[in-house]
């Protein structure tokens, strides 16, 4: 049975509010790492496939891979968190994820980068629906949809800051930069079990009745529903559509390769700049089903003036297209706050995989779709369908949802 607590029950006697706070940040700062590793390889895959002599069918592969391993393992990594507490769990995945980083930069042909590419993708999956968990457990019950939508930002976040690491280390070998990357992971690692372990990992207030079981309940709630299909909207416009950009298919877009990485930064800084405006407004549940509402509305406009115009429309206007295409998908963020809101925090980790995985998996999906579709000419037809059908499916979800949850106080 569930059972109230304060904050001062889950962290160190004498540190109260601002260790709950530190905890959430450490986790963040790891889920940004992870971030900049799976941005990275597209800056680096050049380099990689001249080096191990790779078909373009392989270096693609390659880069989906980590997306995949990492959607499908978001459910998992919850129930675990949920099921074994945040204090292990969370140090040993990290530690993984940091070794699967070191052994890809030393990897040396198609299997080595795929398997350690997995493997990473799989052991940081527990980052996320972590700080999900320390949200919900360790700060205030009105900071939780600011908290998401700021740990939702780290994908915009860091596909910008990838973007600008590629400018300034464009000269340095794949390998050494890689080897950077897991030592920062390595470090970030530390300090996140060293914060962890400052704070007292309470008892667990759910009895769980197996994993099926689990799922199914968490399933059965419409507002679990509902939230895995905004999220799968936002995410999927923003990594499948941002993904489109990021082919190079410069000849049906009539731009060169470094206006389509302009492009392409652009959308996901708009996409970071709305997901924090939607966690300042989005701190009363009363506007989260406004919020919903005008970003769905408003990125099936915007997305039919970029589709229209990006044959013809200067490189400058197309960016801030793209920007406010990214913002308006900001509001996919309080897909996380609506699902959790009912749920006790020894929960919360599952069902932020959940929602997570639903994003993961529709950001993939809705990448390759337009090139399975449309064969040798994606952006005729394929391009059109399957973004309009999902910008149609976020303003559905979005106008038949119902009052929005209340935020449950932490339990």
């Amino acid at each position: 049975m569930a059972t109230n607590s304060s904050p001062a029950a889950d962290t160190a006697p004498g540190h109260g509010k601002w260790l709950g706070w530190w905890a959430w940040a450490a986790t963040i700062l790891f889920v940004l790492w992870q971030v900049d590793f799976q941005f990275a390889y597209g800056f680096v895959a050049d380099g990689i496939q001249r080096e191990l002599d790779l078909s373009a069918g392989e270096a693609t592969a390659v880069a989906a891979l980590f997306l995949v391993s990492y959607g499908l393992m978001q459910v998992p990594a919850g129930l675990l968190l949920d099921r074994f507490g945040l204090h292990t769990v969370l140090p040993l995945a990290g530690s993984l994820g940091v070794a699967s980083v070191a052994a890809f930069a030393q990897a040396d042909s198609f299997a080595e980068l795929a398997a350690t590419r997995l493997l990473a993708g799989a052991a940081v999956a527990f980052a996320f629906p972590a700080a999900g968990k320390i949200a919900r457990m360790h700060l205030p019950a009105g900071a939780f949809a600011l908290a998401m939508a700021l740990a939702d930002m780290c994908f915009g976040v860091g596909a910008v800051l990838a973007s600008w690491t590629d400018d300034a280390l464009a000269h340095v070998p794949w390998r050494s930069l890689l080897n950077g990357l897991a030592i920062i992971g390595a470090v970030l690692t530390l300090h996140l079990a060293l914060v962890l372990f400052r704070i007292k990992q309470p008892p667990a207030t759910v009895e769980s009745r197996g994993i099926p079981s689990d799922l199914r309940s968490l399933l059965a709630r419409p507002e679990i529903r509902a939230a895995c299909l905004l999220y799968a909207w936002g995410a999927g416009m923003a990594f499948g559509f941002g993904g489109y950009w990021n082919l190079r298919l410069q000849a049906e877009c009539g731009c060169t390769a470094p206006q389509v990485s302009h492009l392409s930064t652009a959308l996901f800084a708009g996409l970071a700049g709305g997901m924090g405006l939607s966690g300042v407004f989005g701190n009363s549940p009363a506007r989260w089903r406004l919020l919903l509402r005008a970003g769905t509305s408003g990125a099936a406009l915007l997305l039919l003036a970029i589709l229209a115009l990006s044959a013809r429309a200067d490189e400058t206007n197309m960016q801030l297209l793209l920007f406010l295409f990214g913002a308006s998908l900001g509001p996919s963020a309080l897909a996380f706050p609506w699902a959790t809101a009912n749920l006790p925090p020894a929960r919360s980790a599952t069902a932020v995989g959940l929602v997570n995985a639903a994003g993961c998996l529709s950001g993939a999906l809705a990448e390759a779709l337009p090139a399975w579709l449309g064969g040798t000419q994606p952006t005729q037809i394929a391009v059109p369908v399957v973004y309009l059908l999902l910008a149609g499916l976020g303003v559905g979800v979005a106008l038949r949802l119902p009052a929005a949850p209340v935020q449950t106080a932490r339990i």
